[in-house]
């Protein structure tokens, strides 16, 4: 079975500054467990769905050179472009 980790939402206990440690700790995690994909969001402003619309949200390109930094194994991308 592959899986797949998708990262939705930006709010660390910590709070804005915890966002990158956070996301590195999720991300390593993922990868050194198996995960095959590992996805971030591709928009500017949260959807209404997962929080709201100023809760902080990553550049989506921007995440994946941060991730691509981090991980070796799994591939990453947006979840829709």
């Amino acid at each position: 079975m592959q899986s797949a980790i998708h990262f939705p939402v930006f709010e660390p206990a910590g709070g804005a500054a915890a966002i990158a440690s956070e996301l590195a700790a999720g991300a390593v995690a993922a990868d050194e467990g198996g995960a095959k994909t590992i996805t971030l969001m591709d928009h500017w402003f949260q959807m209404e769905m997962a929080g709201r619309s100023e809760d902080p949200m990553l550049e989506g390109y921007t995440g994946l050179g941060f991730l691509a930094g981090l991980t070796k194994r799994a591939q990453l991308g947006l979840l829709v472009t």
